[in-house]
């Protein structure tokens, strides 16, 4: 078993490009608020803004962002990772509503074109857009909500700590790129 190759999915917002801080940067300038990543304790981010913003919150969320958003620190070190191990990488992101076909492409070439900008993703990898990562054709899935871990099923969902999903206890997580590479050689050598 060990000599196993894994398809290794990893969520493109917050585990490796920085979405959470631009996002609210974008808000706390239209609501003159000061909410930073590590006050939104739960998924559902408008709870945590003034309420005359609301559920308006995700109108901020536009492809454009993808310009000037960052990559987590040691984000494309950690793909590298994964690679060295002989496994392959593949970035599954929510682009919006499927059915909303030209926002749903911006928002995979917005997110596609910054991963390949930071040296993250490389030319051949792919981009599996799409809502429901619980049924992604991935043997683990790296992502920092909790469903998409709790519910994956081909696999070994790993959550990826962030500030909006501490409240889970029994689930497997990384707080670091170096615990989910170590998550990523266990379930190699052990398999499911």
């Amino acid at each position: 078993m060990s000599e196993r190759e894994l398809i290794v999915g990893l969520d493109v917002d917050d585990v490796l490009l920085d979405l959470v801080p631009r996002w609210l940067e974008e808000y706390n300038e239209e609501y003159d608020d000061t909410l930073k990543p590590s006050d939104i304790t739960a998924w559902d981010f408008y709870l945590f803004t003034k309420p005359e913003c609301g559920k308006r919150i995700y109108h901020f969320l536009q492809p454009e962002m993808y310009e000037h958003i960052e990559p987590i620190p040691g984000a494309a070190e950690f793909v590298q990772g994964i690679r060295d191990r002989g496994h392959t990488p593949r970035y599954i992101t929510a682009c919006g509503d499927p059915k909303r076909t030209t926002m749903h492409k911006r928002f995979a070439t917005a997110k596609w074109d910054a991963l390949i900008r930071h040296g993250i993703a490389q030319d051949g990898e792919l981009l599996l857009p799409g809502r429901d990562k619980t049924r992604a054709p991935v043997d683990m899935l790296i992502d920092d909500r909790a469903h998409n871990v709790t519910e994956f099923r081909n696999g070994l969902g790993v959550l990826f700590t962030q500030p909006w999903n501490l409240w889970l206890k029994d689930v497997t997580r990384a707080d670091s790129y170096t615990e989910a590479l170590a998550l990523i050689d266990y379930y190699k050598e052990e398999g499911p």
